[in-house]
């Protein structure tokens, strides 16, 4: 299931809805969101996440991937 969900990101990545995080989009697969961002020709995910957890770890998380981005 989660070789089919990537495969479908990567084929029409633009179909999915953007996440509270900018420049990021999410799939959602059964308990799980794969958060991702486009650039270029390339698809980067950042986070597989099970939505079982506080979605405020998700934003630490992604704040601080994106610091170190910089």
């Amino acid at each position: 299931m989660v070789l089919q969900k990537t495969q479908q990101i990567a084929k029409t990545p633009e179909m999915f809805q953007y996440a509270d995080f900018p420049e990021t989009r999410m799939a959602i697969l059964e308990n799980f969101k794969i958060l991702f961002k486009t650039k270029e020709n390339s698809i980067i995910i950042t986070a597989f996440w099970d939505t079982r957890q506080d979605p405020k770890k998700l934003l630490e998380i992604l704040q601080s991937l994106d610091k170190n981005k910089n």
